[in-house]
């Protein structure tokens, strides 16, 4: 059943503090990863350590800049999405980064899932970065004060309104 106030119900403030969706943690890139160059999982950026109730629905988002160290190639970077104590909640697969005539120029990217813990937690989510099979580039995932990476989870609901939701 969605959150709703039923008829003739009082809103108080929990109700208007609480309607979904409503951030529960959050996290900013404000500078430059290190080298993602290899097969090995790099943290990039984590969120603020929250509670993620088993029921509820968590939509989870990364905005941010990724670059490609060479020019003139295409290649693939692989970002997941982990707790902090290293579980994985999802993969995102491979993430198309293309470099024209000049290395290092930044490409936007935006990436959202939508999971469900499989009991409730308290935890961190952490966004890493690797190569994708078969990768040869160096890849970074770029941000400044001015320009910062964002991950946000936000709590969008019970489960029960996303049939098929993945668990982690």
């Amino acid at each position: 059943m969605p959150d709703i106030v039923p008829p003739g119900t009082k809103i108080t403030g929990n109700l208007l503090t609480y309607r979904s969706p409503y951030v529960v943690a959050h996290g900013a890139l404000t500078s430059n990863s290190g080298s993602i160059s290899s097969t090995t999982e790099v943290n990039i950026v984590a969120t603020s350590s929250a509670v993620l109730t088993a029921g509820r629905a968590y939509r989870i988002e990364y905005h941010g800049l990724i670059q490609h160290g060479t020019a003139s190639l295409l290649d693939l970077c692989y970002l997941r999405l982990r707790r902090g104590a290293g579980g994985l909640i999802r993969n995102w697969q491979s993430v198309l980064v293309a470099n024209r005539g000049t290395a290092s120029r930044n490409m936007p990217i935006s990436l959202a899932t939508i999971v469900t813990p499989a009991s409730t937690i308290t935890d961190t989510v952490v966004l890493t970065a690797s190569w994708d099979t078969g990768s040869s580039a160096t890849f970074v995932l770029s941000a400044t004060a001015g320009t910062p990476g964002l991950l946000t989870v936000y709590d969008v609901g019970p489960a029960s309104d996303f049939p098929g939701i993945a668990t982690f």
